[in-house]
């Protein structure tokens, strides 16, 4: 009986890489693709954590010791922790729907949740599994920057 649950443990390990990550996706920020691609887990995109919030003017800094990542500018600081079930956006809980996680190397967010919490806009095209990120950086009315 030990044998059979052991195979059965090694048999799920082997599919759950292939049930896990449903497909590749294409991610476009402010009309630049960016080369890093999400992924698709449980019907969330996730992103890597560089690349998407660089292109929106965030510093990104991960510590790989406690496998924290931060996203900071000027108005928002964002923290999370790989595996962690929230996300800290200035300070303020956010529960994302599936938690923010390491995939083959990179640190993986969800991108609705995190792109949302700091104001910018999400789209999805399921035919070209494409995220479309748009976030203002504010319009100049007379000369002055508005946010």
């Amino acid at each position: 009986m030990k044998k059979f649950i052991a195979a059965l443990a090694v048999a799920v390990m082997a599919l759950s890489q292939t049930a896990y990550c449903d497909g590749e996706v294409n991610v476009v920020v402010n009309g630049t693709a960016i080369e890093a691609q999400g992924i698709i887990v449980d019907s969330t995109t996730l992103v890597p954590v560089r690349g998407v919030f660089e292109e929106l003017g965030f510093e990104v800094s991960y510590d790989a010791d406690t496998k924290t990542a931060v996203l900071e500018n000027s108005k928002y600081t964002v923290s999370m922790t790989a595996g962690d079930t929230v996300i800290y956006v200035n300070g303020e809980e956010v529960t994302p729907p599936v938690p923010q996680q390491i995939y083959e190397g990179s640190f993986m967010l969800p991108l609705r949740t995190v792109a949302e919490a700091i104001g910018a806009e999400v789209d999805w095209d399921g035919d070209t599994k494409t995220a479309t990120v748009t976030k203002s950086t504010g319009l100049k009315i007379g000369g002055i920057q508005s946010l």
